[in-house]
């Protein structure tokens, strides 16, 4: 699965960066993800990254210039590559068995948030505060994903494995409990200590119990 800072260097906004660039782009995510955006002065941006504030505005104009680069590749290019690469990863597994089917998609989305939870931190704050940024992620969210993920949804259904529910309203359940528990741990309380194992594996079983068709 690729890192987000990896997939940046592809994307128009912020390909064809200098290493001096690339420095100040890293330590506005950094700074943005401890101090919030509003926080955060370009000076501080800069010092961070052992530039000249100078240095900062010769690739970016402002401030918002650079949280704009942090922020449209997310929702118009690496969000629907990364969704594509984990329901492509999904499907290489036994969809008829429900409990493998949400394991591997919990996990996979929980190692992905995780490994670039910086960058998740600034866009889920801008996400709840900025409208354009909402409408998107869902302008911009692949079909091919879409697909896959209803295929998955409705061959689960057919072999009497998963709830009869509207498709959207599964994936809200699954997803508002996986975001739930990265706020959590990682936005809200930043718990210093916690069996992650052991929550997970709770989390897995709790969205398989719920999804779980109840047999009369």
């Amino acid at each position: 699965m690729k890192n987000l800072i990896e997939v940046y260097k592809e994307s128009p906004e912020t390909s064809n960066m200098t290493d001096k660039q690339m420095k100040i782009f890293r330590s506005a995510i950094k700074l943005f993800a401890q101090k919030g955006y509003k926080d955060t002065s370009t000076k501080e941006i800069a010092s961070g990254a052992g530039v000249s504030e100078g240095s900062l505005f010769k690739r970016f104009n402002n401030k918002e210039d650079l949280l704009l680069a942090i922020l449209k590749p997310i929702s118009r290019v690496i969000l629907p590559e990364v969704l594509v690469e984990l329901s492509t990863t999904d499907q290489q597994y036994d969809h008829s068995n429900l409990q493998d089917f949400i394991n591997v998609l919990v996990r996979n989305r929980l190692e992905f948030f995780m490994e670039n939870i910086d960058v998740i931190k600034i866009f889920a704050n801008e996400f709840i505060y900025d409208e354009k940024i909402r409408q998107d992620m869902v302008a911009e969210m692949p079909r091919e994903y879409i697909t896959n993920i209803n295929n998955s949804f409705d061959k689960l259904k057919s072999d009497q494995q998963l709830i009869e529910w509207d498709n959207v309203e599964i994936f809200r359940f699954i997803f508002s409990n996986i975001f739930g528990y990265i706020a959590q741990h990682y936005f809200l309380f930043k718990s210093p200590k916690w069996n992650e194992k052991k929550e997970i594996d709770h989390l897995v079983d709790f969205l398989v119990k719920g999804l779980t068709p109840t047999i009369n």
